[in-house]
């Protein structure tokens, strides 16, 4: 989109970031040209603004974003933390749920990236085995000069060049995303930086290796408890004390993660006949539309979204959707 019309800028722009506002700088000619690439969970935008302008975000939505600048400065202040946005200097992280405004010099050339909320908070949990409860709150102003933050800069334009590739490898995207996703967590500072800068758990007692043995070998198969337990060889009570010291949940809730494991591995590397519904019944997983919940919630995204980028990694022919009669 390249448009001089303040009125359709603002559609555009609120295609992206809910509820926002869009307002021309005084006595400048207005000009706004912005492109948005997507993978997934994520979107890149590329917005530059020949004129400037102010934005202002009332609320950022479900999603985590990342602003940085090619060319030209901005400044704003995101629920009272001013921030400035320097190309190769400074950048901005906006938290979910927060107001955000941004004054925005001429000739600025913004390279943001939109992350879903659901993407990120689904990547802590698997990195600490720790449930959220709410979002994460970055600290908004970041150093991107040097050190950890330089990191999350470089692994960031890395992303962006490459989904802006007609060629790209869907099995790349997919591990740059991991590895921003990580980045962001491990090279900032936020709400949660102590669950991660915490040592590692102790080692689980051996009751629980074998039981975790048992349950990796056994999985796509209906066991129970008791044959766990068995395997275990120790009393249920002692192995569910053991299995919430050392794993955070019970012996079944782990067994379950241990399916939904399994599931994402099938649908992300899928033969020809692979479908959801067949994964779901496989595992004994349940209801498929409970399990589409669960799943996103997990890991960020649907099963059937895991399934197409499987099926374009392994070169298998898209889905056609089912249309009702």
């Amino acid at each position: 989109m390249c448009t001089s019309d303040v009125g359709e800028a603002r559609e555009a722009f609120r295609r992206v970031y809910v509820d926002a506002t869009l307002e021309p700088r005084r006595g400048t000619s207005f000009g706004c040209a912005m492109e948005v690439a997507s993978f997934g969970t994520i979107r890149v935008v590329t917005g530059d603004w020949p004129g400037g302008g102010r934005a202002f975000v009332p609320a950022v939505g479900e999603q985590y974003i990342l602003s940085l600048s090619a060319e030209g400065e901005s400044a704003g202040d995101h629920a009272g933390e001013p921030f400035r946005i320097v190309p190769g200097r400074r950048g901005a992280l906006l938290s979910p749920g927060r107001s955000c405004s941004l004054d925005v010099s001429g000739e600025f050339h913004g390279r943001t990236l939109v992350i879903d909320r659901g993407a990120l908070d689904a990547h802590f949990t698997t990195l600490t085995g720790a449930a959220l409860r709410g979002p994460i709150r970055f600290g908004t102003a970041l150093d991107i000069e040097d050190g950890p933050g330089r990191t999350v800069h470089d692994v960031a334009q890395l992303f962006r060049r490459q989904i802006e590739q007609s060629w790209a490898s869907p099995m790349l995207l997919a591990g740059l995303r991991g590895a921003l996703f990580t980045s962001l967590l491990i090279h900032t500072r936020h709400s949660l930086s102590e669950v991660l800068d915490a040592p590692p758990p102790r080692v689980a007692p051996a009751c629980v290796r074998k039981a975790e043995e048992y349950m990796a070998a056994h999985a796509a198969e209906p066991i129970t408890l008791a044959d766990i337990v068995a395997a275990a060889g120790v009393p249920e009570r002692s192995l569910r004390a053991a299995f919430v010291a050392s794993r955070g949940m019970p012996p079944m809730d782990f067994l379950r993660w241990r399916r939904f494991e399994l599931a994402r591995r099938q649908l992300a590397e899928p033969s020809a006949g692979t479908s959801v519904a067949g994964v779901v019944a496989a595992l004994g997983l349940g209801n498929p539309g409970r399990f589409s919940v669960d799943y996103k919630r997990r890991f960020g995204e649907s099963p059937s979204e895991t399934l197409s980028v499987g099926r374009a990694a392994a070169g298998l022919p898209r889905l056609q959707s089912r249309r009702r009669p």
